[in-house]
């Protein structure tokens, strides 16, 4: 039986996991996996807002001797699709590291350390952003540059989540990702998008 990879997603203050199969996942200002249209995005009156952080890891299970080299990526089109204005800086930025992977470390066995923290901010309002210099996300907000631009992570040049390897079934290093929003974001509904995990398996 070949491989089984499904996204998760990590939700309150003890990170459960939850299966994005068959769902999606939405961007909103609230801890939820599963918000419906309850706090959507908001557009600021002038400065930016920010969604609730988004914790997303891969989880493989199956036969395999060997994952490694773990990347996520997107089309390019984030901040323009969903009208986030990237010209006044706005966009779907993901937490970044200064060396080594970018993944958040989320299980002490697999990966030396559990660092993942609920996302927070004022539920309806804003989120507070990856890179916040309080309220930030600790494993990220004192990197020289926590945070990367989504829409640079493209197929040639994707963002490097985990490295493995890994031997046996496993939950992957998480990608955190928040949207910014300018005042002079679009309102409106957005189009759903999609992000490419890809890894090597042997």
């Amino acid at each position: 039986m070949a491989e089984t990879a499904v996204i998760m997603e990590l939700n309150g203050a003890g990170g459960v996991k939850t299966s994005l199969a068959s769902k999606v996942a939405r961007l909103c200002t609230e801890d939820s996996v599963e918000p419906l249209l309850n706090h959507p995005c908001r557009i600021p009156a002038s400065g930016f807002n920010h969604a609730f952080r988004k914790t997303w890891c891969l989880r493989i299970t199956g036969e395999f001797n060997q994952v490694r080299d773990i990347y996520a990526y997107g089309d390019g089109e984030f901040a323009n699709d969903w009208g986030l204005s990237p010209a006044n800086g706005g966009g779907l930025f993901v937490g970044n590291m200064d060396t080594g992977d970018n993944g958040l470390p989320i299980d002490v066995v697999l990966h030396g350390a559990n660092e993942y923290a609920v996302a927070t901010g004022i539920i309806g309002t804003t989120g507070h952003s990856i890179e916040d210099a309080v309220n930030g996300h600790p494993y990220y907000k004192d990197q020289s540059t926590p945070v990367k631009n989504f829409d640079e992570c493209l197929a040639d040049a994707p963002h490097l989540v985990d490295s493995g390897p890994y031997t046996d079934d496993f939950y992957s290093k998480a990608l955190v990702a928040s949207a910014k929003i300018p005042h002079q974001a679009a309102y409106g509904k957005k189009t759903a998008k999609s992000i490419t995990w890809i890894y090597n398996i042997f």
